[in-house]
């Protein structure tokens, strides 16, 4: 989880056997109808993309927020600018600061369709799906040609089962775009439910024309299918979308009820075996999600105890639950605990090398309880490379080059600190004071960068020598 903190020296970031044909056919179809009703979400895959729809490599996201800061020091009020490092931070994956981008551009301009839309994304991908149907209904309303907007109102409609709703949305994205994929995937989900399911396969085959490989739209395909009774083509779908995907319950309880239907009985009952396996890894695995998120909201509202009880459930439920590991350890820290944090935090590299939180955490522990700046030195590298726009970790990695007097290697990753945040006040103090030191005198910029630091964080004023503080504003 990411914690990313304001300012100052704060240092965490923050998933049956069947006994029988019988009892086959009803787990079957228990399970089919599970699936069924879960099959709810559109794909709105063009986000976080450049204006033709290419990618971009995390190097070239990195210039691109470079790029918008230095427009936005110059046009601090530019919404577009905002709305343009809001998208680069957040295909960074550095949500929060995402978020605060694209707040600013709404505040600057409060009918910028493609911020809503990319605020109102960030919201549904957190599941508040009011929240983020408002700002979808907002940006339709104030870019009434803006086919992204209807296209993710109808995915919360959907999911919400307003499905009237959904299908006028989903009508409006086709009229704008009538090679939209993702709309005629909605529209077959939409036909799924309501039963009409040879409409639905229509729909499913419209998306799979345009969009060749359309693993969503195979996926409906194949329980549309099964659903009208085409056993033979559902059961060709259904193996196609698991040659991808080889642990989908959904697909795998679906093909169990396609080969009972079709007579082949072991068949259906080896894919019943594995369905109810996965389906039992992933009850566990979401009653330990479940737990973990509730820490994270207990942690933020300053109920450490309560957090720490919870994580520790999390890992009741899932002992292997990397990131409940890394936000376990973060709260014995916070409370003082930092041989407790330093376990959990090994843990949670251990469990998932590519956690970049955790990294930076074991770092940090390393660096103030171990005092081996070797092996935090280490860490810290690691989750820069895995996470480029983290922040945090820059700063750090920044402050123990520092510490061994490497200011070649500091400056570089202080200076990547403020481009990804600029309210990081400890990374403008350590980029002033490594400019200080380079320079044996305090130039223009090393006193511009202090004085930003300790505006954002008066504390700091502890980690500046004397003699420079008498020559700060």
């Amino acid at each position: 989880m990411k914690a990313a903190r304001r300012k100052g020296e704060s240092l965490l970031t923050n998933h049956w056997r069947a006994s029988g044909a019988c009892w086959a056919i009803i787990s079957l179809f228990l399970l089919a109808t599970v699936a069924l009703a879960q099959m709810t979400a559109i794909s709105t895959d063009q986000r976080l993309t450049g204006p033709a729809g290419d990618s971009k490599t995390e190097k070239q996201w990195l210039e691109e927020v470079d790029s918008e800061r230095r427009l936005l020091n110059s046009h601090p009020d530019s919404a577009r600018d905002q709305l343009l490092l809001g998208q680069a931070l957040h295909a960074l994956g550095e949500t929060e600061a995402a978020s605060r981008a694209f707040d600013r551009a709404l505040e600057l301009d409060p009918k910028l369709a493609e911020a809503m839309v990319e605020k109102g994304l960030m919201l549904a991908d957190q599941t508040e799906w009011s929240q983020a149907a408002n700002l979808f209904r907002r940006a339709a309303a104030a870019s009434p040609e803006y086919s992204l907007a209807h296209l993710a109102l109808g995915d919360m409609l959907l999911r919400t089962g307003e499905f009237d709703g959904c299908v006028k949305e989903l009508k409006t994205v086709l009229r704008l775009d009538a090679a939209s994929s993702s709309a005629y995937q909605g529209l077959g989900l939409v036909h799924l439910q309501e039963g009409d399911f040879d409409q639905a396969a229509d729909d499913f085959r419209r998306a799979l024309a345009i969009k060749p490989g359309f693993l969503d739209a195979e996926k409906g395909l194949g329980h549309a299918l099964a659903a009208a009774h085409k056993w033979p083509e559902a059961a060709a779908w259904l193996r196609r979308v698991l040659a991808a995907n080889p642990n989908s319950t959904q697909e795998i309880a679906a093909l169990g009820n396609v080969l009972t239907r079709m007579g082949d009985l072991p068949g259906a009952q080896a894919e019943f075996a594995r369905a109810r396996e996965l389906s039992d890894q992933e009850a566990l695995l979401l009653r330990a999600k479940g737990e973990n998120n509730w820490g994270v909201a207990l942690r933020k509202q300053g109920k450490l105890p309560d957090a720490a009880a919870a994580f520790r459930r999390a890992l009741e439920e899932d002992s292997g639950f990397c990131e409940a590991h890394d936000n376990l350890g973060s709260i014995l820290w916070l409370q003082k605990d930092p041989a407790s944090a330093m376990t959990e935090f090994q843990s949670a590299v251990r469990c998932d090398p590519n956690l970049a939180s955790a990294r930076n955490n074991f770092g940090t522990a390393l660096l103030y309880q171990s005092h081996d700046m070797e092996k935090a030195t280490e860490q810290f590298r690691v989750a820069v490379s895995l996470r480029p726009g983290f922040a945090l970790a820059h700063l750090n990695l920044g402050k123990v080059l520092a510490a061994q007097q490497d200011w070649a290697q500091a400056e570089p990753e202080f200076r990547h600190a403020i481009l990804l945040d600029p309210d990081l006040a400890a990374a403008h103090v350590g980029l002033g004071l490594v400019l200080a030191t380079k320079q044996n005198s305090i130039s223009a910029e090393a006193r511009a960068e202090m004085e930003k630091g300790l505006r954002l964080d008066p504390n700091l004023r502890a980690l500046i020598p004397e003699s420079y503080l008498g020559l700060l504003q």
